[in-house]
């Protein structure tokens, strides 16, 4: 039970990390151009950055093709600060190169909503060689788009409640902190980010649900071990998703 509730609380501020703030968020949009040149046919396009703990393989930072060698993602951030990044096939062992295959620095941008960052990747780092990956617990690609289907109906549900909790926080904020506070106050936007809080919860829970009703036995077992594995990521999508990807 607690392993459970700790990777619902995971995705949970995964989602309302960027929203919950007492300054503005913004929302940036990365434009890249990519070269075809070692990208393995159906592979994804990942950015990572210190708005995502540099994680490479985060499936809510999967970036979406918008035409040939053309992959774009909006991305929440906090308005006006300065954020560095990179782009991946997934982990750092086919990250963005240089055109002469060096390591590059990280990009830089200062975050303004709405504005439109346009980057082009010269080269990807060729990973080394592994042993071949036991395909037995592969997701097939409709299992893949029905997954993205419902992450994205998750986000759309919570989007107006995510703002709601940041709104009754802010408003519980300045009344605890003005001359006289006001109780009734405090309890009224309490009960109401409480009440968006648990809906976000729901939501989440009913996600993880309809997400284990599409697993195969053996794709449970699979995923199961990565969860009980302590150097795995804490983000069950990611899970999900290192599993989906040779």
């Amino acid at each position: 039970m607690k392993g459970t509730l700790n990777l619902l609380f995971c995705l949970f501020f995964l989602v309302l990390s960027f929203n919950l703030s007492f300054g503005q968020t913004a929302s940036v949009k990365f434009e890249v151009r990519i070269p075809s040149e070692g990208l393995p046919k159906d592979s994804s396009i990942f950015i990572a950055g210190s708005f995502n703990c540099w994680n490479p393989h985060d499936s809510l930072y999967i970036m979406q093709k918008t035409g040939d060698n053309l992959y774009s993602l909006v991305v929440p951030v906090f308005d006006g600060k300065k954020y560095e990044y990179k782009y991946t096939q997934g982990d750092w062992g086919s990250v963005e190169t240089s055109s002469d295959s060096a390591e590059i620095k990280n990009r830089q941008m200062i975050s303004h909503d709405g504005v439109t960052i346009t980057d082009t990747v010269q080269k990807w780092k060729s990973p080394q060689p592994s042993k071949p990956k036991d395909t037995t617990f592969m997701f097939s690609k409709k299992q893949l788009n029905e997954l993205s289907k419902l992450k994205e109906e998750m986000l759309k549900k919570m989007e107006s409640r995510v703002k709601n909790i940041t709104d009754d926080l802010k408003k519980s904020f300045k009344n605890m902190l003005s001359d006289k506070p006001n109780i009734k106050l405090r309890n009224k936007y309490h009960n109401k980010a409480v009440s968006d809080i648990n809906y976000v919860l729901k939501t989440v829970a009913d996600l993880m649900w309809k997400v284990s009703s599409m697993l195969t036995p053996e794709q449970k077992k699979a995923i199961l071990a990565e969860m009980n594995n302590p150097k795995a990521p804490g983000d069950i999508f990611g899970l999900i998703m290192k599993e989906l990807n040779p």
